[in-house]
């Protein structure tokens, strides 16, 4: 059964910092996790992040006469239930994935998506028996089938929100499903 995926991370070159992780699996089941351990002063210091990836974070409003890293925009609720530190989303991922039969993991741009993933158990090497070694990608499978991004529907709402990205991908691999279908029955 496939899993569609999408990760918010930090990438500054050297380290991949997961931010949020949201999958769904072809039986409707979800997951969302925020990590309560990324940097969050790297995080506000990109301008890309804060205004595409701070936006859909649970969060805190700054307190009053508290200098706010965030610029008014809030602090990270650690108290928020889909904060979770980086050993309980490894949990959580990990029972997500084991509880799907034959689990084939797709996502959209999916290399980085797929390290980000996997340094959940630290190296490569470090992914437990079950957890794919590999995500397969939803850009190449629209180019395989002829298709541009602007032949795919468009996200209506919840743009970098892990979740609300993941959800795209499952709509994304049904309608490519239907012109493969068409393809293949022609």
């Amino acid at each position: 059964m496939r899993i569609f995926y999408d990760t918010e991370f930090i990438d500054d070159g050297t380290t991949i910092d997961l931010v949020s992780i949201g999958m769904i699996a072809e039986d409707g089941r979800e997951l969302y996790a925020v990590s309560a351990e990324f940097n969050v002063s790297r995080l506000l210091t990109n301008p890309w992040l804060v205004e595409n990836v701070w936006s859909s974070l649970p969060k805190k409003p700054c307190p009053r006469g508290h200098r706010c890293l965030s610029r008014g925009k809030g602090h990270l609720d650690y108290d928020h239930p889909d904060v979770r530190s980086r050993a309980q989303i490894r949990n959580l991922v990990a029972e997500f994935i084991l509880a799907t039969p034959d689990p084939d993991l797709w996502a959209w741009y999916s290399a980085y998506d797929h390290v980000a993933l996997a340094q959940l158990w630290g190296p490569m090497s470090g992914l437990p028996d079950g957890i794919p070694m590999q995500t397969d990608d939803l850009v190449t499978e629209a180019k395989r089938l002829g298709l541009t991004p602007a032949d795919l529907p468009e996200q209506p709402d919840g743009l970098h929100n892990a979740l609300a990205d993941a959800r795209h991908n499952l709509v994304r691999a049904r309608f490519m499903d239907a012109i493969a279908t068409k393809g293949h029955n022609a």
